[in-house]
């Protein structure tokens, strides 16, 4: 297979249940393309089948270790970008005549948003200074060179959704994350308190609840399968609720009154919108504790009264001078549009670098 022409590729190792994060990248990776090419590879098949139906940029199916080498032994890329942390991308960090560069989906206060996998990689893209931030704050041997702030180019394409509801009703978002791979990870609320929060909410005629679990809830844990499922029901049931799938997360923001979630990236990005929001506490971790400056702390200490809570923040926002600090630190100071050419130029930079630095070492 030659594809001399493209010089970025985007290498993708996960299931199904993670094509959200190829969706997530898919209109920044298009203006990219436009300056550089850009090439998919990806190790499922059924992303594979996936990603034919609904995305433009160019893409190849390598199922095997051996078809990845060999498909690098054929071909010369400048730049290799990841957006998750799969195990699988050390397999492509092996290519060494190329920048390896690690995106991510979406910044989080999870654990893996401050691994030392990220030693693996030449640069790591983070959005604001606490995503600089927290590497150094738990890596050891860090490097501050190889931290770049391009702030966050999903947020320059937002989508105005629309809604129909009665003067008076408000929009209440709740979008918790899945399970995740071991226990220090589950941050998800919805067995603990998913069922009962939506039953709280739709008692109220004029809340009009969006439901929006992570795509991959329930995968692990049947306890969060089985409250995914009892939570979906109700929705179904009820005239003021809508279960959200495909649809961009960051799109629905712009009907959003007020959010509930789980430590997510969603949260994250939630405070471009600087609307108010409660953070429900599953796992205690002092990395949370700048984002608790923003929004309202939900536990089980508390969770009885979420309903006065939530009309209280409604009326008042009692976090919202705090959240303004809190936004600019997560998510820096950009313009519409400034935080995608500036992701864009960094790739041509390291393309223009990767160059003059393979002409050195063939003389």
């Amino acid at each position: 297979m030659n594809h001399k022409n493209c010089e970025v590729i985007v290498y993708f190792s996960g299931g199904i249940n993670s094509y959200y994060q190829i969706k997530q990248w898919q209109r920044p990776f298009e203006e990219l393309d436009k300056k550089h090419k850009v090439l998919y590879i990806v190790t499922d098949y059924e992303v594979y089948k996936q990603y034919l139906k609904d995305q433009s940029i160019e893409v190849v199916y390598l199922e095997s270790f051996s078809d990845l080498i060999e498909f690098y032994d054929e071909n010369e890329f400048a730049v290799l970008l990841y957006i998750n942390n799969s195990l699988k991308n050390f397999q492509s960090v092996r290519y060494s005549r190329g920048y390896h560069v690690h995106l991510n989906h979406g910044e989080s206060e999870k654990e893996s948003m401050r691994s030392n996998q990220s030693q693996a990689y030449d640069y790591v893209f983070t959005v604001g200074q606490r995503g600089t931030d927290r590497y150094e704050e738990y890596l050891l041997n860090f490097n501050p060179n190889k931290f770049i702030q391009v702030g966050r180019p999903q947020l320059d394409f937002i989508n105005q959704m629309q809604l129909e509801k009665r003067d008076g009703q408000n929009v209440i978002l709740y979008a918790p994350t899945w399970e995740a791979t071991h226990p220090s990870m589950n941050y998800t609320s919805v067995p603990k308190f998913g069922v009962e929060l939506v039953e709280k909410i739709l008692a109220n005629e004029n809340n009009i609840l969006i439901y929006k679990p992570h795509s991959a809830i329930g995968v692990r844990d049947e306890d969060a399968k089985i409250a995914d499922m009892e939570i979906k029901r109700k929705v179904d049931e009820s005239s003021n609720a809508y279960y959200m799938e495909e649809e961009n997360i960051n799109d629905v923001f712009t009907l959003v009154d007020f959010a509930f979630f789980d430590n997510t990236s969603v949260m994250i990005d939630y405070l471009h919108t600087n609307k108010p929001a409660v953070y429900i506490e599953i796992l205690e971790d002092q990395s949370i504790n700048e984002l608790t400056k923003a929004f309202v702390t939900i536990n089980k200490d508390n969770f009885d009264n979420v309903i006065e809570i939530l009309d209280d923040e409604l009326k008042n926002d009692t976090n919202k001078k705090q959240r303004i600090k809190v936004k600019e630190y997560y998510l820096g100071s950009y313009t519409q549009g400034e935080s995608s050419q500036r992701f864009i130029n960094k790739i041509s930079e390291y393309i223009i670098q990767r160059e003059q630095r393979v002409v050195k070492l063939k003389k």
